[in-house]
């Protein structure tokens, strides 16, 4: 066999091309994977910044929100924070034991709009995580207004309407069962946190034979909410911050009789009592007695604070409201000398209509009494009082306001009540703090908590002598009671007792425990001018200072174009 060596050369030549032509595919390809990894890794890297800047961003809106609920910023202004001037604290939006290299910096600007609310801002927050900036903006509403006053009565415990006499013209809340016996008129809508029922028998068990009449009757498909989420309460344990408002401009917050103002903001405590000692199982505070009449009412503006027990009766008058640290004694019906037209019973008007009787009744008289002890209607030292409020089976007050069974849901008589269970600081028992005093309370005992004593007189501004000493409750106050005008709220028990005829609530009634008993018709008529629904519109708002439930509402919450002016 022969062969040529010319040939065998153009072999070894197409091998060596086709292995370069290899070799150099592999390494376009490797270029490839490399970049396309380098890529990949810098996209990552560049959506780990997108996500910190928004993170950052959103941690400076907190701390602006933070900043409003500390000191609510002034009408009108603009005021802005920065990272690069030092007045927004890195730590405040970095974790402090691992700051970021790649953080560039964060703007926040707090405005709040004139012709909003004062507790109203608009908060826009930019930061920078290397070449990428998120900016948030937000609408917050600071201490909004709690829910619970978006009914006419609300109950943070068994909800119960017995008798044909009641009327409601409005909505209605419990925080657990809400019973109904005797067909009572509810003209609104009812709701629930657990059941809706009637003589203790769940409604779907009734249906369609309903335990109340009037809209709620005719329409219970769309007026009855059974299983609502329960609302929190607000907690009148500290008041710090009602008592700066009011100290804030003495001479707009403050309580008037007649013509002459005797509370400037807050009631002093540098009060020397008359003897007779401290008042029952109370600090031994201050407190007031006044009496309104049509020709001399008591005027009340903005926030007034009473750190005692306040006892009132009569004609009122004025846009505000008075906190109450002890208990406040309702001696008898108390009537706005200006008040709105409750006779068209608002809430039960077509939307439009309802909004044009918010706007007509604007500069209207609106009062309300927020109470850290309890609301006590009538004659305390009455046989009927202490027979009907008090010593009434099952839901008087002497039956009422023990946590140390309550467990975890709070509500008494509940299936968790005597099952221990874990608190947050790391303890077990069946003990539930309703009222966030740090004490287990027990029930309600007459002479220490409600009895009008002479001891409890004695811390009384203005309570009334007679040769030097105080006259008797039974003088001043009585059952006969007719009218409650106002938003009562208190932290604990709501007991009435209403022997006239008719009896009426025009505006709001939320507690804790309620005993409220009339002999005669009683209607609650809703004040549509404190529904949490007016509060975004400046037209419809009147800001009574009412407790607040949260700190901080949003409002709207949005992510505009990123805007790295000033980082």
């Amino acid at each position: 066999m022969h062969s040529s060596s010319i040939k065998r050369q153009s072999q070894r030549a197409e091998a060596l091309v086709t292995i370069l032509v290899i070799a150099g595919v592999i390494c376009i390809i490797i270029f490839s994977m490399l970049q396309l990894s380098s890529n990949s890794a810098k996209n990552a890297y560049g959506r780990v910044d997108w996500d910190k800047s928004f993170f950052i961003a959103e941690n400076a809106m907190v701390w602006a929100a933070q900043k409003s609920f500390d000191t609510l910023p002034t009408r009108g202004s603009t005021t802005t924070y920065s990272t690069v001037l030092g007045t927004l604290p890195t730590t405040d939006l970095l974790c402090p034991t691992n700051a970021d290299p790649a953080f560039v910096g964060a703007l926040v600007t707090v405005y709040q709009p004139a012709a909003q609310n004062n507790n109203v801002v608009i908060i826009t927050a930019s930061a920078q995580v290397n070449n990428k900036i998120r900016t948030l903006q937000a609408q917050i509403m600071v201490q909004p207004p709690s829910s619970v006053f978006n009914y006419e009565y609300f109950l943070n415990n068994w909800g119960w309407w017995w008798g044909n006499t009641i009327f409601g013209y409005g909505g209605q809340r419990a925080n657990w069962d809400f019973d109904f016996q005797g067909d009572p008129t509810v003209d609104g809508e009812i709701y629930a946190a657990d059941l809706v029922e009637g003589n203790k028998i769940p409604l779907s068990q009734l249906f369609p034979n309903l335990p109340f009449v009037g809209r709620a009757g005719t329409d219970a498909t769309n007026e009855v909410h059974q299983g609502a989420v329960p609302i929190v309460m607000p907690n009148l344990l500290n008041f710090t911050n009602y008592t700066a408002t009011a100290l804030a401009n003495t001479s707009s917050n403050g309580l008037w009789l007649g013509s002459t103002q005797i509370v400037f903001g807050v009631v002093s405590n540098t009060y020397t009592p008359k003897p007779g000692g401290n008042a029952g199982n109370l600090s031994p505070q201050k407190g007031l007695y006044v009496a309104g009449t049509a020709a001399n009412p008591i005027t009340i503006k903005g926030t007034v604070v009473i750190p005692g027990d306040l006892v009132i009766q009569g004609v009122v008058t004025g846009q505000g409201t008075l906190y109450v640290g002890g208990n406040l004694y309702v001696a008898n019906s108390i009537t706005y000398a200006n008040g709105p037209n409750f006779s068209a019973h608002p809430e039960t008007e077509a939307p439009a209509t309802c909004d044009a009787w918010v706007a007509a009744s604007q500069t209207n008289d609106l009062i309300a009494y927020a109470v850290r002890g309890s609301i006590l209607g009538g004659d305390v030292t009455s046989s009927d009082w202490i027979n009907d409020c008090f010593n009434y089976s099952e839901v008087g007050l002497a039956n009422v306001g023990d946590e140390s069974q309550l467990g975890a849901d709070g509500i008494s008589g509940t299936p968790d009540d005597n099952i221990p269970f874990l608190h947050a600081n790391g303890t077990m028992s069946t003990w539930y703090d309703a009222d966030g005093d740090g004490t287990t309370n027990t029930a309600y005992n007459y002479n220490n908590d409600i009895n009008m004593t002479t001891n409890r007189m004695a811390y009384i501004q203005g309570y009334p002598l007679t040769n030097g000493a105080p006259v008797a409750y039974s003088s001043l106050a009585a059952n006969s009671m007719e009218t409650l005008d106002g938003i009562f709220y208190t932290d604990h028990a709501a007991a009435i007792l209403m022997e006239g005829n008719p009896n009426t609530f025009n505006g709001v009634i939320v507690s804790r425990n309620e005993m409220i008993y009339a002999y005669n018709n009683i209607n609650f008529v809703y004040d549509s001018r404190v529904n949490s629904r007016y509060q975004n519109n400046p037209n419809y708002i009147i800001n009574l200072g009412l407790p607040y439930g949260l700190p901080i509402k949003v409002n709207s919450f949005t992510e505009l174009a990123p805007n790295g002016a000033g980082l």
